[in-house]
């Protein structure tokens, strides 16, 4: 049976998850530890990554994935386009990575210059399903930029700047080649608008019924 929650059902099955005897941090790691597993599968040989995320959970999960590229034999760009000021999960994931040679923290200000080298894989993971309204000129620009560039495009959950409950997409919204679904699919993932965003959607199971 296909499950659609929405951002609200999302938070109370994962707080059920947790009531039940897991963390959230068992969450995050299943989730980028069940995305990375799918990417790994998809492109078996190793290569390039671009990881561009914001400063919560979202981006928490990005730092998983790239914990397990790095591990089999990736390069990975990571940069934070909301500052440095993560979410507690999220600063546990990226301290995981401080001593891994192949992962590299860049600048916002660096990404357009870094785009011109050129990734076999763009991941986004800068708003998760909260996001609503308009996105924020800094982030849209860098979603512009995204856009445009050359390499797979993947985003974690839901693509940034579509809202995930209503199919609303700001133009500047992400445009994914593949989108992971966590745990279940979200309303805008069976929307024509959001899938023109999405792309192919895939949902992984992270441990919440």
């Amino acid at each position: 049976m296909m499950k659609i929650y929405t951002a609200a059902e999302m938070r109370e099955h994962e707080q059920m998850a947790v009531d039940k005897g897991t963390t959230f941090e068992q969450l995050m790691e299943n989730a980028g530890q069940a995305a990375a597993a799918d990417l790994l599968h998809r492109f078996p040989k190793a290569g390039r990554a671009l990881i561009v995320c914001g400063k919560g959970n979202n981006g928490g999960d990005g730092l998983v994935i790239a914990r397990v590229l790095f591990e089999k034999d990736w390069q990975a760009d990571f940069v934070f386009v909301l500052g440095d000021k993560l979410s507690p999960l999220a600063q546990l994931n990226r301290k995981r990575l401080n001593h891994s040679d192949g992962v590299s923290f860049i600048r916002p200000d660096e990404l357009e210059g870094r785009l011109k080298t050129g990734y076999d894989l763009v991941i986004e993971g800068i708003f998760g399903t909260g996001f609503s309204g308009a996105l924020p000129e800094k982030t849209a620009a860098v979603c512009r930029l995204l856009n445009q560039a050359d390499g797979f495009k993947i985003a974690l959950d839901i693509p940034t700047g579509l809202n995930c409950d209503t199919g609303e997409a700001d133009k500047d919204t992400f445009r994914a080649d593949l989108t992971y679904a966590f745990a279940a699919y979200k309303p805008a993932h069976m929307t024509e608008a959001g899938k023109a965003y999405c792309g192919e959607t895939v949902c992984l199971d992270i441990g919440i019924e």
